[in-house]
């Protein structure tokens, strides 16, 4: 029976050490950097700067309809009677909430319309990153920074950096050259 143990306490030990041995290697990249030096992003900013031109236009438009109409309010405001004045404050309140409404809706639209033309990009940036990860036997690939600038990865070897792999498999296959 003690010899029973031993063997299956040495077996328990064995398989203990070798998990302990057995390492996780890992990678990092910098998917700012990818997306910085892509043509297709910059087709993309391109698309969106456009768009932000288009409603800053409009916005813009709408913003100094509401300021001349105030000015002129401002400038009848003494001759109007109460009911009178209580009616074009709140038109020019209403006016000035939709506005601000508009205005935010407008950030939205720009930030989902940005997200839905790089989600490709984004998923072939994924597709490769798993591609170099198998190749080098990687078992985890970390961000390098936040998506605030902080750094996640605050010390390593170069080897360990796959952003360049990834940047040239990107620009090989082709994905640089054709916008989806």
């Amino acid at each position: 029976m003690k010899q029973t143990f031993l063997f299956f306490a040495s077996i328990w030990i064995f398989l203990c050490t070798a998990g302990i041995q057995a390492q996780v290697k890992i990678g990092y990249m910098n998917p700012s950097v990818i997306l910085a030096q892509l043509d297709e992003v910059a087709v993309v900013d391109q698309l969106i700067e456009q768009l932000v031109q288009e409603r800053d236009s409009e916005l813009m438009s709408k913003a100094n309809r509401l300021q001349q109409d105030f000015v002129a309010y401002e400038e009848a405001r003494s001759m109007l009677n109460e009911e009178a004045r209580l009616t074009r404050e709140k038109d020019l309140l209403d006016r000035d909430q939709q506005l601000q409404e508009e205005r935010e809706n407008y950030l939205n639209e720009i930030t989902q319309k940005r997200a839905q033309l790089l989600q490709p990009i984004i998923e072939k940036i994924d597709q490769i990153m798993a591609e170099v990860a198998q190749e080098k036997g990687l078992d985890l690939i970390l961000n390098e920074a936040t998506s605030y600038g902080d750094a996640i990865v605050f010390f390593s070897s170069d080897d360990l950096n796959i952003t360049q792999e990834v940047l040239n498999k990107m620009i090989a296959s082709g994905n640089n050259n054709n916008n989806n």
